[in-house]
């Protein structure tokens, strides 16, 4: 892949849909087990998922779609530099304390700061002003995550050095199209690496959280009799203790920190949830896709059967979801099955990738060819 400036990849100033990937340097592995001592490192993956769904309530960044494996990481991430825009100068300095905070803890829990330290930083105002752009930059959030891991992990095997083979690599995910196809690229990862033979059973995957959360939400819409029951019976109880305790919430969905997958399309995106999240896991409650997660589903299981038989193409009702994002359905297997090699640091439809080559000053991006073939 040709080398680019980060500069002409990321934008921390404006919205923008990235795809983040790491490698870990050692033989060791990431998270899985190492095949010279036998020792299993898997645990390592809670360590990650639980550094991750921190910064969800702390970045002005939302985690679309993530796969761990036993020796790199995904992240497709959006950053909403919009949002760190609504937050007062003290919310700022506080959410960045936090994290820095967190990064260099040796649990993943946040060492306590004082309002000493708040003040301090509040005290200049262009200070504050670099805080919140670092808040909503990609960059940033790749290496506070990176930098963690490192620390625990060099601690646990007694040993300094690099625990990554460099810095993140990063590609911009320029439309809905080049989402979906880098999202089930990067939910289908645990079975391309034989990690994992279906998305229910792909651990560690964003696929695998909005599963489960699915499965929550249907347990809780058609209860059994014996639950409606004990529903009916502990209302009963509460009506005759005039009980002034606030009533029971729902559990909380195992993919609520993840950025919500469906878009509303008639939103412009300055209404209420496309700038708050309501329940304060995640930045906000704005989708990311035209597309809802049953679709979304049939789409992902479809394709992990053609990336493992390695032929076949999706079903033919499944078609018109690529055919109105201008996908090529004839290339749809290769894509994903090959996403890393055919594109390069900016996908999307050729017309675009194009228009960002030349704003950078270069006549093109590595894979524009093949965007031309894959987006319509």
């Amino acid at each position: 892949m040709a080398a680019s400036p980060r500069s002409d990849i990321v934008n921390p100033h404006e919205i923008g849909v990235y795809h983040c990937w790491t490698r870990c340097v050692r033989r060791t592995r990431l998270c899985g087990v190492d095949p010279l001592t036998g020792k299993d490192f898997s645990y390592r993956r809670d360590w990650i998922i639980s550094f991750q769904q921190e910064c969800a309530t702390l970045f002005a960044i939302e985690l679309a779609f993530h796969a761990i494996l036993a020796n790199h990481n995904h992240n497709i991430i959006r950053n909403r530099p919009d949002i760190a825009a609504t937050w007062t100068p003290e919310e700022v300095v506080r959410r960045w304390l936090t994290i820095t905070h967190l990064v260099k803890s040796k649990d993943g829990k946040p060492q306590e700061f004082t309002e000493e330290d708040i003040a301090a930083e509040m005290s200049d105002p262009e200070r504050v002003e670099e805080l919140r752009v670092r808040l909503a930059d990609p960059s940033v959030y790749m290496a506070s995550i990176n930098e963690h891991i490192a620390r625990r992990c060099n601690r646990e095997d007694g040993v300094t050095g690099h625990f990554w083979e460099g810095r993140f690599e990063c590609r911009n995910l320029v439309d809905e199209a080049a989402i979906l196809v880098c999202g089930i690229y990067v939910d289908l990862n645990q079975i391309r690496a034989g990690e994992a033979t279906t998305p229910e059973n792909s651990q560690y995957t964003s696929a695998y959280c909005r599963i489960q959360a699915f499965q929550q939400q249907q347990q809780e819409a058609s209860p059994t009799v014996a639950e409606a029951d004990a529903d009916a019976a502990a209302a009963d109880a509460a009506v005759v203790a005039n009980s002034n305790e606030p009533a029971a919430t729902t559990a909380q969905l195992a993919d609520a920190w993840l950025c919500e997958l469906t878009l509303d399309e008639s939103s412009n995106g300055d209404t209420a949830y496309d700038l708050q999240s309501k329940s304060g896991l995640r930045p906000s409650d704005r989708g990311i896709l035209p597309i809802s997660f049953t679709k979304y589903l049939e789409l992902l299981d479809a394709t992990g059967r053609v990336v493992l038989e390695k032929k076949g193409s999706i079903p033919s009702h499944l078609a018109p979801i690529l055919e109105r994002l201008g996908i090529n359905t004839e290339l749809w297997g290769e894509m994903v099955q090959d996403f890393d090699t055919m594109f390069g640091k900016v996908v999307g439809a050729a017309a675009t990738v194009a228009e960002r080559a030349a704003a950078t000053g270069r006549r093109w991006f590595q894979g524009q060819p093949n965007c031309r073939a894959a987006f319509g």
